[in-house]
């Protein structure tokens, strides 16, 4: 490795925030300069703003939970990111779906399912819901206050090219075999082409 080579890879580790050995005396004078605090602090709001706006309603959910800025400064500092925004809305959102919040998980899971979709993934999509994901996605879309979990129906959304309008929805009780939305009166989604979807 050439000593530019050593210099790029402990840049990118002391903006990250990651141990490095400095055995440099650029990285040595970096590391100890007022501007890598700065430096790191824009580089992480540069991707804040970019997952805000290619993941809305996940950046809406974690900001109203008040976790978006940690989130956001976690996955910069211990993954790899790309300078592709769409390669990173994708990875950002897989880096959610193990998490222990299934709220957080659901949505994450619909907005990457949503993803891939658009682009012509020939996969379909089932994203588990512990409340009506119609209720989530117009609480997150106009700010109101988002749904409790559902004592009585669990909820599968399944996302993918050959469903019409990308997305469709059943509704189950929690002690009975499933039963499609439509068979109580309801249509999960039906709201999804009037926000923008």
């Amino acid at each position: 490795m050439t000593q530019l080579e050593r210099q790029q890879r402990g840049l990118l580790a002391l903006i990250k925030n990651q141990d490095v050995i400095i055995d440099d005396p650029y990285l040595e004078e970096v590391a100890g300069s007022l501007g890598l605090a700065m430096l790191r602090e824009i580089a992480i709001w540069w991707r804040a703003l970019q997952l805000e706006a290619q993941c809305r309603f996940t950046s809406r959910l974690l900001k109203r939970l008040g976790c978006f800025d940690a989130m956001v400064s976690t996955y910069f500092n211990c993954h790899p990111t790309s300078p592709f925004i769409e390669e990173l809305s994708r990875s950002f959102l897989c880096s959610l779906h193990p998490h222990p919040d299934p709220l957080i998980r659901s949505v994450s899971q619909f907005e990457w399912a949503l993803m891939q979709a658009r682009t012509g993934s020939a996969k379909s999509f089932e994203v588990p819901w512990d409340r009506h994901p119609d209720l989530v996605i117009v609480a997150l879309d106009k700010g109101s206050e988002l749904p409790a979990e559902d004592r009585e129906y669990r909820y599968r959304m399944r996302i993918g090219c050959e469903i019409p309008a990308l997305v469709s929805c059943t509704r189950e009780p929690k002690v009975s075999p499933r039963y499609s939305c439509q068979g109580f009166g309801s249509s999960c989604s039906s709201f999804l082409p009037n926000i923008g979807l």
